[in-house]
């Protein structure tokens, strides 16, 4: 399913929060420029260059027993010569902590985005710009209870996607809603139980449900599915490696047609070692289920790796390198596969505490039903954190 920019903002605020004791404002910009192959990301797009840039602001206050966070995110996306694609972003989100007594925290969050996208759609050999608007509005509710061997997490996420008109630039038409209008709401309780201080057991259930107006079922050939998953596995740690894994059951199947449910196996694994000073080797792998926009209209199959290295040469300078791939199968279509594969190089150097310097190398060839491309790409970037 979709991932909301919501756990990304509260996970990235939550990790600044030591930072914050001292100060409760925190600012993060971000510029990067650089060369794509593919601007369109499109069989028929070409190279061009582009600008970036990205600021983050947020705020925390805290008393005895409650935190409360806010933030604003704003990014922005030009190219040179291929100005059709340009993008843009406003995000504010606001989360409220409760510690209810010494072993139980509630938290709520909430989050907009407003997003401002160009694309493009190809008609035989004619390409026509479309410049197309979103509006995002996301939920979190988690209780999270600890023991002293022991933790609970009971969480309820919601995303209600309400695409705006679209502009199909040169063709005469007026403007129209290509995407349909999706929701979607999860719920999950997991369990995690320390059996020695190097190993513990998992456990998890999950409820997806996905909401769709009965008219955009109809205009967009779109029809909503609701699902779950039961899993179960276990984590280990010792000193320099982790390693985790889980397995379990999917289940999926249209809205109101149970009798139509479709069971797969659920796997998802993930380690990390550090055979030496400096060096940190990771690989991830997990399948899953995509609702949010699968490839067939229904439900997708999925299923992800993810390969990754770095080297600290030194305290302000890292390099990396990574390996990815991801595909969906659809779950009631199965001739309908898209999928992606990645690679890229980076390099880190951070000139102070505050100011980092990155380059990144990337190439990625995407696979839809009805085309296939290859994209390759290098980007500099200056960040800087106050």
């Amino acid at each position: 399913m979709g991932r909301g920019r919501i756990a990304l903002i509260l996970v990235a605020m939550t990790g600044v929060v030591p930072a914050l004791a001292q100060s409760p404002i925190a600012i993060s910009s971000q510029v990067e420029s650089g060369w794509t192959s593919n601007a369109t990301d499109s069989a028929a797009g070409g190279e061009d260059f582009y600008v970036t840039h990205s600021h983050d602001l947020s705020l925390t206050g805290r008393t005895d027993n409650l935190l409360l966070r806010g933030s604003l995110s704003i990014s922005q996306t030009r190219f040179a010569t291929t100005q059709f694609e340009d993008d843009a972003a406003v995000t504010g989100a606001v989360e409220g902590e409760l510690a209810l007594g010494a072993d139980a925290v509630l938290r709520l969050g909430y989050a907009v985005t407003q997003n401002w996208t160009g694309d493009d759609l190809g008609i035989g050999a004619l390409v026509v710009p479309v410049r197309s608007s979103e509006t995002q509005h996301e939920y979190l509710a988690e209780f999270t209870l600890r023991g002293i061997d022991q933790q609970v997490v009971v969480a309820v996420t919601g995303d209600w996607a309400l695409p705006g008109d679209s502009v199909l630039d040169g063709l005469g038409l007026p403007p129209l809603r290509l995407p349909p209008i999706v929701g979607s709401v999860a719920g999950k309780v997991n369990w995690e139980r320390a059996l020695t201080p190097n190993l513990a057991v998992l456990t998890g259930m999950e409820a997806w449900f996905t909401l769709i107006p009965e008219v955009d079922q109809l205009t967009y050939l779109r029809a909503p599915a609701d699902g779950g998953r039961v899993s179960a596995g276990l984590r280990l740690a010792d000193g320099t490696w982790t390693a985790e894994g889980k397995g379990g059951v999917d289940l999926v199947w249209p809205k109101g047609f149970s009798a139509l449910t479709r069971t797969m196996p659920y796997i998802a694994v993930a380690a990390s070692v550090v055979p030496m000073a400096g060096v940190t080797l990771a690989a991830s792998g997990e399948t899953g289920v995509e609702l949010a926009d699968p490839a067939d209209g229904v439900a997708g199959r999925t299923a992800a790796i993810d390969l990754g290295a770095t080297w600290m040469l030194m305290p302000e300078v890292t390099l990396s390198a990574s390996l990815a791939g991801q595909q969906e199968w659809g779950l009631f279509d199965t001739d309908l596969v898209r999928s992606v594969r990645m690679a890229a190089l980076g390099a880190r150097y951070a000139v102070s505490e505050r100011f980092t310097y990155r380059a990144m190398l990337t190439w990625s060839r995407h696979a839809e039903p009805d085309e296939q491309y290859d994209k390759a790409g290098l980007a500099l970037s200056l960040r800087g954190d106050f």
